[in-house]
């Protein structure tokens, strides 16, 4: 059975009954293979290109260089930041050295730039003195000293105060602890007089 033929430029098909969604839809489709299909061999069909197939065939045709070892590699102490460290990248050097080589590159000032916008780079150890201004917080800040000095000297004051009436009642208690002691002691009687003395009675 055949395929209808159809009037794109008219939406109809030959009963001048309106497209469908889905005719249209393989109509586009098809159209559009076809269309590819057309400019596939006209692609195929470019020229190749003598110096890129050139540069191709020398690069497969180049030799493979020798593997660098540690023997190969300058000594250490020789490298400054014009160096040159690829030969450390060598499958062939050992982890030590390469080690050692990239500590020394990555050690260099080029490598070592503080980034402005980080917190943590500054020194805030140390400030800028403020000369004669004296903020509310500093006022704050000595206010609160001087009120600790004047709490301490009260309290040494009153220490002191304490330890002089502990004294002063350790020499109350003394004294009379020493007057009753005497007062219970028994009075001496008075010496007999010599009766060949000359003294007369009192």
């Amino acid at each position: 059975m055949s395929e209808e033929p159809t009037y794109p430029e008219r939406g109809l098909d030959r009963h001048g009954s309106a497209e469908s969604f889905i005719a249209r839809f393989h109509r586009l489709k098809t159209e559009a293979r076809r269309t590819e299909t057309e400019s596939e061999p006209a692609a195929s069909t470019q020229p190749i290109d003598d110096a890129a197939l050139g540069n191709q065939t020398s690069e497969i045709a180049a030799p493979a260089q020798p593997e660098l070892s540690d023997a190969d590699m300058p000594p250490i102490e020789s490298l400054d930041a014009e160096s040159d460290y690829s030969g450390f990248l060598s499958p062939g050097v050992s982890d030590a050295l390469r080690q050692v080589a990239l500590r020394k590159l990555f050690h260099g000032t080029a490598f070592n730039v503080i980034d402005g916008l980080d917190d943590y780079a500054e020194d805030f150890t140390t400030f800028e003195a403020l000369g004669g201004v004296i903020t509310a917080d500093m006022k704050h800040q000595i206010r609160i000293e001087a009120e600790k000095q004047a709490e301490a000297l009260r309290q040494e004051l009153l220490a002191d105060t304490a330890h002089t009436q502990a004294d002063a009642a350790e020499v109350d208690a003394a004294d009379s602890s020493a007057s009753k002691t005497l007062a219970d002691e028994p009075a001496e009687p008075a010496p007999c007089p010599d009766p060949d003395s000359e003294t007369p009675y009192v």
